[in-house]
């Protein structure tokens, strides 16, 4: 008999999310074993930080949707910043984590959100000495998962915040609205798909799909007067990264 079968479904349902919950936290642990291929990679992704095998690493090993010199641009400019605290919403698979561990040196500290963040333990197991990886798995668009990115802070500002969660307009407005007020003076706030998909821009099908987050870029790139716009291809079909600089106290 299967172990789930010595309790009715009737009972199970209710203690399935605490199951989960200590599963998953079980296997973040640093205790939990790890699989010997996981060992070879982290192997392999510390004899490296050049972007070419960092990307591509990121791609086999996690999963990114990424134009690749986009997310190049975006690494340089963030680099420039010397940021210690980096914050993702929409990790999805956990490509982009990855290379902000990875590319960024000074970073210590990356913190990832998503419904489920996937690939949360791999992605701890792999981070650089002195550097820390945490996932909260949960809503990001309320003010409890807010406030548990703040204790995880423990006062400290967010100097770089990737924006990268639910794309409709209300969705990445919310997500803005929540998490830019825990962005220091001076830091970045990128948006990824700020570019339309071909369907809303020429009526075209393609099976691409950026919502529309195209539509709050255009409001929050207005608010701010340094912005950036890291785009491959005018025409292309959707993808294309924002930047804006929060302006330091005082400016005009």
């Amino acid at each position: 008999m299967h172990p789930k079968q010595l309790l009715p479904l009737a009972l199970r349902d209710p203690l399935r999310p605490t199951y989960q919950r200590l599963r998953r936290v079980w296997q973040e642990s640093a205790l939990s074993p790890k699989p010997a291929e996981w060992r070879e990679a982290r192997v392999r992704m510390h004899a490296s930080t050049v972007f070419d095998d960092l990307y591509r690493t990121a791609g086999e090993g996690f999963g990114i949707t990424q134009i690749y010199d986009e997310i190049e641009q975006l690494i340089e400019l963030v680099r420039s910043e010397a940021p210690q605290v980096v914050v993702e919403i929409g990790t999805h698979k956990g490509g982009n984590s990855f290379i902000f561990c990875h590319a960024l040196p000074t970073v210590e500290l990356v913190v990832g959100l998503d419904l489920n963040v996937q690939n949360a333990a791999k992605l701890k197991y792999c981070v650089r000495q002195g550097q820390r990886y945490i996932a909260l798995h949960g809503d990001s668009q309320t003010q409890a998962q807010r406030s548990r990115l703040e204790h995880v802070l423990k006062g400290r500002s967010i100097d770089f915040l990737f924006i990268d969660g639910d794309h409709s307009y209300a969705g990445a407005r919310a997500d803005y609205e929540l998490y830019a007020p825990l962005v220091r003076p001076g830091g970045l706030i990128a948006f990824h798909d700020i570019i339309p998909d071909h369907a809303t821009r020429f009526g075209k099908q393609t099976g691409c799909w950026t919502g529309e987050v195209y539509r709050l870029w255009a409001e929050v790139r207005e608010l701010h007067p340094e912005h950036f716009e890291l785009v491959s291809d005018a025409e292309q079909d959707g993808f294309g990264i924002g930047v804006v600089r929060v302006p330091m106290k005082g400016a005009a």
